[in-house]
């Protein structure tokens, strides 16, 4: 069984899901305020309904964001001590790359060749990127195989291949892309016919192009979405607690302003305006005291 969370949106959420992709149990809170604050109850949620323990579990995997910086801290943090305490390897996938596959597993991607999933960035932003559907190599032809023993890096490495292979395939065209709303239209209508869909989507429908085709139904990355991508190969996969780290897509929200201006600016974002000195500025000289008369 894999325990997955995902947390790069504000509908944070975990999932136990068994091998075959089947999903055991999968916890999402009720109330959208601070939900990634509540992942540990969403974790014995899942497993609770999975009627499973993290002794059950032969791995943990994240989602590696794109999206809120506080969210996926919570919950690659969370993952990283579930699997330490347990003496559990960890893994990730990028939220883009599951999101990507939730829609291409849907109706609406049915006939479509391109996917755009769209995560919330907020600041008037949105993280993009691009997948085009591909077909699976046919299984090679030959006799039965020796399966790893389960629960060795050796099954974890080649579970991914042959595990899942009912889950979309895709190829990465547009890497993670910070795309203005202002842009948005712009940038899809490169891309006609390809379904869209995540909480990047959702609240800008206006800006939407007439060529794309919105899936409502996927409101965003979900940690179902994550654990069948992690067990279908996704290329992008990390593994290891050295590896398993955040994608912020730019630099964070709130830094001291010394290193703001300092920071180089991610890729795709929005230039970040210089900070005007203030007298409340740590290290700005005290204000001078009129001689009393």
């Amino acid at each position: 069984m894999i325990l997955a969370v995902e947390t790069s949106s504000a509908a944070a959420s975990a999932a136990v899901v068994a091998t075959d992709g089947a999903a055991l149990g999968e916890s999402r809170p009720s109330a959208e305020a601070q939900q990634a604050r509540r992942l540990l109850e969403c974790v014995h949620e899942a497993l609770t309904m999975a009627g499973a323990a993290l002794a059950d579990i032969e791995t943990v995997v994240c989602g590696l964001g794109p999206g809120t910086f506080t969210g996926l801290r919570i919950g690659i943090a969370t993952a990283r001590a579930l699997a330490q305490g347990a003496g559990l390897p960890v893994a990730g996938v990028p939220s883009l790359e599951a999101l990507a596959c939730g829609l291409a597993a849907g109706e609406a991607a049915a006939s479509a060749t391109h996917v755009v999933p769209l995560i919330d960035g907020r600041r008037g932003e949105v993280f993009a990127a691009v997948y085009r559907r591909t077909a699976r190599p046919a299984a090679a032809p030959g006799g039965p195989t020796a399966e790893p023993t389960p629960g060795t890096a050796a099954s974890l490495a080649a579970a991914p291949t042959t595990r899942l292979a009912s889950w979309p395939e895709l190829e990465l065209l547009v890497p993670l892309t910070v795309v203005s709303v202002d842009e948005l239209s712009a940038f899809l209508s490169r891309f006609p016919g390809a379904v869209v869909g995540g909480d990047g989507a959702l609240p800008h429908v206006d800006r939407l192009p007439p060529a794309v085709v919105l899936e409502r139904a996927v409101a965003g990355p979900s940690a179902l979405m994550v654990a069948r991508t992690f067990l279908a190969g996704s290329p992008a996969l990390t593994r290891g607690f050295a590896d398993t780290l955040p994608i912020y897509g730019r630099e964070p929200d709130a830094v001291p302003r010394k290193q703001a201006l300092a920071l180089p600016r991610a890729a795709g974002a929005a230039p970040r305006a210089a900070a005007t000195p203030s007298s409340t500025d740590r290290g700005a000289p005290p204000p001078t005291k009129e001689p009393r008369r």
